[in-house]
């Protein structure tokens, strides 16, 4: 089919009527949606995913305190009707609109709360747990930091760090004097952290610190649920409180991880004998979105039906939708010729050496995207654990040939990880090619002619761009460097499996931001973050980044995340390769549709014209955007 395809192409075959790409007739009734999801979820878990491909699926299904608008993506109420910011940013109190799970059962504060902590749990495996360290002591909770009560409020930092490590390396102390609490992070790896902390505990536990410290006996335990500053006030309003001002929180609780899970039936599960990751099946899930799951053909499709209890549905057009698991380029580009699917999908792309035919189409769209496409390096694995071997391998990629000669869709050639002019941000430009620095820094390492560069291997995941651009760094590199790779396609699964593990030597991919600020990147290599996938860490970054979130002034913030990021440059744990656009194609009858940075589909806007059923009327390629849906006022305050 794909050589079918490319060969009729290349023929030069005519173009369809009215200068679209294949028909322009629905195929299905006017209240349906056919779209292409790509692969197969890992998860649909709102707690555990952290694909592209479940993500898709969750945020139509369900829904958050607050939504993007489907144009700009400015926050705007959801569950939440309203919200309330205090003690000069540290705090919001949100007021829930009464909503309802799709089993009927009504969505409260305090599912949000159960739903929060349960990211933030070890127990839940949350590749997305940090997300929520900005919650007051979001993080003491999630990494089981050791918790002390009972303290004297002139105590110390430094008294109390001194006679922990006494006992156990001490990575850092927070201490919060106005409850009488101290967290204590040890630095112990993660296999012998439990024994670790049992010692201090032992040791510790119900005894004063003496002398600076006072004789009042402590308390010390491991770090629970309870520490989290985020607490149901009643079953309409949630109060959380931050550690620090986050400039960007408003975009944090629309995201995917923070939306909620029905506690109802996961315990339910789990009292009938039954594993509670079931609860996403079909025949166990409830959601509180726009849309419910009903069928789940593994590896064909899934059908998502309209859901009556969402609090929107009245606004809701389209009552069912259809999403295929089709992850090969030229099959979803003749799917979507024939009217099989009338959206190539969010997590599919168009066939690179076809880009150039397809353009002139009037459904073809070309639009700015926040993310970055990369390779990441496992840095404890030889021969890359050398920074010069690192660098040097990024310096012998001509990105600017990989973007102009294989993508061919507009995407930049790009050496760091922050996008530039997010939020202001301006990092520092690295070079886009120095094979002469290359070649000098891996002789610097030890390598040449006598003591030869060894064979390395790279994976990734199935989809033709990235054979392409692997051939292409293989081919790069054995010129420029004379350094051989071995290259594999894995399934996208499989692939995953091996990134979670670092059971790899260089991976392919690819971020796309979670939210409208560079620390979204940045973050991304922090020690603490379950989607690094490089096994670097570095403490002067982590520092960085930490103070950068505690500092209010956004020039001096912006500071300290460059020189972050130059940090990373110079280690280099991963190589950018060029930073996105999107190109895809829909069908002039999908209505309210709206393309932007984040590639949010927001399916609850659409709605199919049916005048494409009778032909091809002249009407415009975007509806305007619907207006901005501002919260209500908080009670008790006048609406102004």
């Amino acid at each position: 089919m794909a050589l079918a395809l490319t060969v009729g192409l290349g023929a030069g075959c005519q173009r369809s009527v009215d200068g679209y790409y294949g028909t322009v007739t629905p195929r299905h009734p006017p209240n349906e949606v056919w779209v292409n999801n790509s692969s197969e979820p890992e998860y649909i878990d709102p707690g555990k995913c952290a694909d592209s491909a479940g993500s898709t699926i969750i945020v139509n299904i369900f829904a958050a305190l607050t939504q993007p608008h489907p144009k700009t993506l400015e926050p705007m109420p959801d569950i939440a009707r309203s919200w309330k910011i205090s003690d000069q940013g540290r705090t919001y109190t949100f007021y829930l609109r009464p909503s309802r799970w799709s089993d009927g059962r009504a969505v409260t504060a305090h599912d949000f709360e159960y739903s929060w902590k349960r990211v933030l749990d070890p127990a839940t495996a949350s590749k997305y747990a940090s997300f929520l360290y900005p919650l007051e002591n979001g993080e003491a909770f999630g990494r089981r930091a050791l918790w002390i009560t009972g303290l004297d409020p002139a105590v110390t930092a430094a008294r109390i760090m001194g006679s922990v490590a006494a006992i156990s390396p001490v990575e850092q102390v927070k201490v919060m004097p106005e409850r009488g609490w101290a967290f204590v992070w040890l630095k112990a790896p993660p296999a012998s952290a439990v024994v670790a902390r049992d010692r201090v505990i032992a040791a510790l536990n119900g005894r004063p610190l003496g002398g600076a410290g006072g004789d009042k006996p402590l308390t010390f335990k491991v770090a629970d649920q309870s520490v989290v500053g985020a607490r149901a006030l009643d079953d309409l309003t949630l109060e959380v409180r931050l550690e620090n001002p986050v400039p960007y929180f408003l975009h944090l609780v629309m995201f995917y991880t923070a939306m909620p899970v029905p506690r109802h039936v996961l315990e339910r599960l789990v009292s009938q004998g039954q594993n509670p990751d079931l609860w996403t099946r079909p025949e166990h899930i409830v959601s509180n979105g726009p849309y419910v799951l009903k069928e789940w053909k593994f590896r064909q499709y899934m059908i998502l039906e309209k859901n009556p209890n969402y609090w929107d549905s009245a606004n809701i057009r389209i009552n069912k939708v259809r999403l295929a698991s089709v992850n090969d380029e030229n099959t979803t580009l003749n799917l979507y010729k024939t009217g099989e699917i009338d959206y190539i999908g969010n997590n599919s792309t168009l066939p690179t050496e076809l880009i150039d035919y397809l353009k002139p189409f009037r459904d073809y769209h070309t639009n700015a995207y926040l993310a970055v496409y990369y390779y990441w390096i496992n840095t404890k694995v030889p021969p890359l654990t050398d920074p010069r071997v690192r660098r040097a391998l990024g310096l012998a990629i001509d990105r600017t040939a990989i973007v102009k000669f294989i993508m061919r869709g507009g995407q930049i050639p790009w050496a760091n990880l922050v996008p530039e002019g997010l939020a202001g941000y301006q990092g520092p430009r690295s070079p886009l090619f120095d094979p002469d620095k290359a070649r000098a820094l891996l002789r610097e390492a030890g390598y040449n002619e006598q003591h030869p560069f060894p064979k390395v291997h790279l994976i990734y995941n199935t989809a033709e761009g990235h054979r392409l651009i692997a051939q292409a760094v293989q081919e790069m590199w054995k010129k420029n460097l004379g350094v051989e790779i071995d290259i594999e396609n894995q399934e996208w699964k499989v692939y995953l499996k091996k990134q979670t593990a670092m059971d790899f030597q260089i991976s392919r991919g690819a971020w796309i931001g979670d939210y409208p600020d560079p620390f979204t990147f940045l973050e991304l290599l922090s020690g603490i973050s379950g989607n690094n996938h490089s096994n670097w860490q570095h403490p002067e970054y982590e520092r960085l980044l930490a103070e950068s979130n505690r500092t209010l002034d956004p020039a001096a913030r912006l500071g300290l995340m460059r020189k972050a990021e130059e940090i990373m440059l110079a280690e280099m744990p991963m190589i950018p390769l060029y930073v996105y656009t999107r190109n895809d194609l829909s069908k002039p009858y999908l209505r309210g549709f709206w393309h932007n940075i984040q590639n949010h589909s927001i399916m609850k806007y659409w709605w199919i014209d049916e005048r494409f059923y009778r032909g091809t009327p002249d009407v415009p390629t975007e509806d305007p955007p619907p207006p901005m849906l501002l919260p209500d006022p908080p009670p008790g305050e006048e609406k102004r």
